[in-house]
């Protein structure tokens, strides 16, 4: 035999085996999107000199890879990088070290009527977004970040980050009009993965249910066990959360929702020698939207209430008397207030709020909201807790927390391309002592390209 014939034989083989591997991908969809954004933000309420204003360009680029198999089984696979501009360092020390990285952000497989029709299976890295996402939505909640993204770790702008994925199995059954999801999710593991109760998980069910065209019921029942290996102290840490959720359209254009939920399960407190205590927790969200598409401007009004129950240290749960009533915020992604999101966590608190918008123009969209804070619980007096930008701030007993306003123009260059700039506004109230009252300011500019 010849070596040509050899040769030609050789190339036919590979041939046929990368047709055969190609075959088996039926449809491959590469998208993604570009952010880039420059800001001017003053969040320190203290007004120090050294920790003041600050002001920086980034960009958030995700490039994503959808793959249709057969057998009605998809991958999708979506690379993130958060950076700063500038800040191209290879110091492991700095913060901003991982300003060039590109980590993982979605790695899923998908199985459509795996083993029974109406059974969907998806795994791996995912997204998990339910109701209104008062409970899932972000894995570190949407005022903290990974320390893989440049916005996380002493960056400050954790709030920024658009890394919000899980890595989770969900299992996915639907029997329309009823849709149910089961959901196992590893939130932490130990570095060194040894065989131990330290880590972090969430489990729940999650039922959603269409009454009819106009309204939609949801239920669920969710749990955050945290290993009592986790801590110094070996103690029980459990969150269980129930709770319901209904959509409406009472009249024509107009929405409204409700949601309510409770939080039993075991708290470790703070104390070495105490032992865990019940939770006992409450959280509420109601919001009506009444939208005006045939007027001028076609403009829409938003009025909202929300009361996450408070608890906070040196109360009688550190000794075991009585139970915590500190409402956990669990994986939530929601923001009442750009900056008052960004510095407390979504507890202790009631909110009310109302968010305007207008669109003076077809592609042009501007939107104010105002919303006002109370601690649902007052801090005692001389009390200080740091925000989560790590300042930490001191209380004087009354419930007042502050105010806030948001200002957004949006303008749709063109179906890709989105502009955006929002100023927000922030004035503490007299809960906050004097020196621990500079209001807070941001002013961000943004630019969105979708492929």
């Amino acid at each position: 035999m010849s070596k040509r014939l050899i040769i030609i034989l050789a190339l036919a083989f590979v041939v046929g085996i990368a047709c055969a591997a190609y075959a088996e991908v039926q449809n491959v969809k590469v998208s993604g999107d570009i952010t880039a954004l420059g800001a001017i933000r003053n969040l320190n309420l203290k007004g120090e000199a050294n920790d003041g204003s600050k002001s920086f360009l980034a960009t958030i680029t995700r490039v994503r890879i959808d793959a249709d198999l057969t057998d009605n089984v998809m991958t999708t696979v979506r690379l993130i990088n958060e950076r700063y501009w500038g800040r191209d360092v290879s110091d492991a020390t700095d913060a901003t070290s991982t300003n060039t990285d590109i980590a993982l952000d979605l790695a899923l497989v998908t199985m459509k009527e795996f083993l029974y029709s109406p059974l969907t299976v998806t795994v791996g890295r995912q997204d998990l977004r339910f109701g209104n996402a008062m409970i899932i939505g972000d894995p570190d909640t949407n005022n903290q970040a990974s320390t893989a993204s440049a916005f996380g770790s002493t960056s400050r702008d954790p709030d920024l980050s658009a890394r919000k994925a899980f890595d989770a199995i969900r299992a996915t059954l639907n029997y329309d009009p009823l849709v149910v999801d089961l959901v196992y999710a590893k939130i932490s593991t130990n570095a060194s993965q040894n065989v131990g109760n330290d880590d972090q998980n969430l489990m729940g069910i999650n039922a959603n249910y269409a009454l009819n065209k106009k309204t939609n019921l949801e239920g669920y029942w969710f749990e955050k066990n945290v290993g009592k290996k986790a801590a110094a102290v070996k103690k029980a840490n459990r969150v269980d959360t129930i709770g319901g959720r209904i959509v409406t359209q009472p009249i024509e254009n107009l929405t409204y929702q409700l949601e309510a939920a409770y939080q039993f399960g075991k708290y470790p407190g703070t104390s070495s020698t105490a032992d865990s205590v019940n939770r006992k927790a409450w959280a509420l969200e109601t919001a009506a939207t009444y939208n005006m598409p045939k007027r001028r401007f076609s403009p829409s009004l938003t009025a909202c209430y929300a009361y996450f129950s408070g608890d906070h240290e040196n109360n009688a749960y550190t000794t075991n008397q009585g139970a915590y009533r500190g409402w956990d915020p669990m994986y939530e992604d929601q923001k009442m207030g750009d900056i008052a999101s960004a510095l407390f966590d979504q507890t202790n608190a009631h909110v009310v709020g109302a968010i305007l918008s207008a669109k003076p123009k077809e592609d042009v969209t501007l939107k104010g909201e105002y919303y006002a804070y109370w601690w649902a619980k007052a801090y005692p007096e001389g009390a200080s807790t740091p925000t989560r930008r790590g300042d930490t701030v001191y209380f004087h007993e009354r419930r007042f927390a502050g105010q806030e306003v948001d200002l957004t123009a949006t303008y749709d260059y063109t179906e890709d391309v989105q502009f955006a700039l929002m100023g927000g506004l922030f004035i503490p109230g007299p809960s906050l002592v004097k020196g621990n009252d500079t209001p807070a300011s941001e002013v961000i500019g943004s630019m969105k390209v979708t492929f």
